[in-house]
């Protein structure tokens, strides 16, 4: 997937606003929680509470997250533990798949880090496969393949069938026994193909989700509050998720798949549509959600860990969100057709979950015309109440970063909060209306900037013919 973004600034000058930014947020909250409190009266209080359908509806909204973060931070913290690392003689055989389509150099990259990754070399096979690419991406393909030493096969698709046909080709291509899946735009840990392949040595385990972390946090201010946020949607949901065996989404930077339980779902997911139209988009999202409805448990190992690169300016960001919005609203109606047929640990698992998805995906709509009737009542006690909220709620996902990474970085979670308030509040209410849509929405001009930029790069002896 393409996700580049320009660099504005110098790098010391980017380094001083983000770091401006970071303590300028730091004292905007302890400034508008001390004022906030300091002027928050009783009688403040009870103007907002009289607003009674707003305050019931937002009092259960409240007591749902609530009661389902304890849930997700009590499996996360107490009960999850990654699985234990096998031997070289305990490790499956595995074909890693890395899927690209104008990526440029940044291919490179990625197969470069697969193939320095600690696995047995007899065990592993990589399929590289250019998926139609317009760019210089078939060279750098080959370069990687030219010095790896019969390690890395090299495959071009002449048409451009969309990263979930690409995925499709290899998979059938594939004999190993498990098929791990790498982002174009990703490198991995020297470890992580070692540590996301052990779960394989429980023969129940049919899907693993890596980690993922962000690759370009020099980039600018938006990788770095996604960063604080990955932290939270996947060290703590997908951790008390794998708890369960019922992990929602295997992230195409980083996941293994058991052959054998891919196979019988393959060609229902490939060709998967939506609304009547193709599915285009989500397709690791819908991957796990056809191995789920199989019943097959699919886990999450924390310490496997991929880095991916993020868009670093609004339009990409939104291009990105919008997609993952869209594949999310699709997938938890999918799962719909099968969540609810048996009642056991594991179905239980997958229900409360959805149940909760689904009240975050539709409660936009319904909480909109209540804000506003609030907002127009009581305009000032409601904007302290929300300012409030909006600074109590963010402290979960800082405290969560601080725990897990410790460093001041947490800070970033306050201002990805006013920022979502302020200038994607849009996005949710729109993945519904815009749902059968399945735009990619990140290969734009952002990428053909950097596609022209990696082919000045690239050596002359291995640009394409003309």
């Amino acid at each position: 997937m393409g996700t580049g973004g320009k660099r504005f600034l110098p790098s010391g000058k980017k380094r001083r606003t983000i770091s401006l930014i970071k303590y300028g947020t730091l004292a905007a909250v302890l400034g508008i929680s001390i004022t906030t409190l300091v002027h928050f009266s009783p009688e403040d209080l009870s103007t907002v509470l009289s607003l009674q359908y707003f305050t019931a509806f937002g009092a259960m909204l409240l007591g749902v997250n609530v009661g389902y973060y304890a849930f997700l931070l009590i499996l996360a913290y107490l009960c999850y533990r990654p699985r234990r690392t096998c031997s070289n003689a305990e490790l499956p055989s595995c074909t890693v798949i890395v899927p690209a389509y104008n990526e440029g150099r940044a291919v490179l990259n990625a197969l470069d880090s697969v193939l320095a990754c600690d696995y047995p070399a007899e065990k592993l096979n990589i399929l590289a496969l250019d998926d139609g690419s317009e760019d210089d991406t078939w060279s750098w393909i080959q370069l990687a393949a030219s010095r790896a030493g019969g390690r890395i096969t090299a495959i071009r698709l002449e048409k451009n069938g969309g990263k979930r046909r690409a995925l499709y080709e290899g998979i059938r291509r594939s004999t190993a026994e498990v098929i791990v899946t790498v982002d174009s735009d990703s490198v991995v840990a020297p470890d992580a193909l070692r540590i996301l392949n052990s779960p394989f040595c429980d023969p129940k385990v049919a899907g693993v989700a890596g980690n993922i972390r962000t690759l370009n946090l020099d980039d600018g201010i938006l990788p770095r509050m996604m960063d604080v946020n990955f932290v939270f949607g996947f060290e703590i949901m997908r951790s008390a998720q794998s708890v369960l065996g019922s992990v929602f989404c295997t992230p195409g930077a980083l996941s293994a798949y058991r052959r054998e339980a891919l196979l019988p779902v393959l060609d229902r997911w490939v060709d998967q549509t939506f609304l009547g139209a193709p599915a285009g988009i989500a397709e690791d999202r819908a991957l796990a959600t056809f191995l789920l409805e199989e019943e097959q448990r699919i886990v999450f190992q924390r310490n496997a860990i991929a880095y991916t690169k993020l868009p670093a300016d609004y339009r990409t960001t939104c291009g990105m969100l919008l997609r993952w919005g869209r594949g999310d609203v699709r997938e938890t109606c999918s799962m719909y057709r099968f969540a609810f047929r048996k009642l056991n640990w594991f179905q239980l698992g997958i229900q409360l979950n959805l149940l909760v998805h689904t009240i975050w995906i539709f409660v936009p709509f319904l909480l909109l015309p209540l804000t506003i009737g609030a907002a127009i009542a009581a305009p000032v006690e409601f904007l302290q109440a929300m300012v409030l909220g909006l600074v109590a709620w963010s402290s979960i996902p800082a405290l969560v970063y601080c725990t897990r990474r410790g460093n001041s970085e947490a800070v970033f979670a306050y201002t990805f909060a006013f920022y979502k308030l302020f200038f994607l509040f849009w996005l949710a209410p729109y993945c519904l209306i815009s749902v059968r849509n399945s735009g990619w929405m990140t290969r734009g001009r952002s990428n053909r900037r950097r596609h022209s930029a990696s082919r000045r790069k690239l050596p002359s002896a291995n640009r394409p013919a003309a």
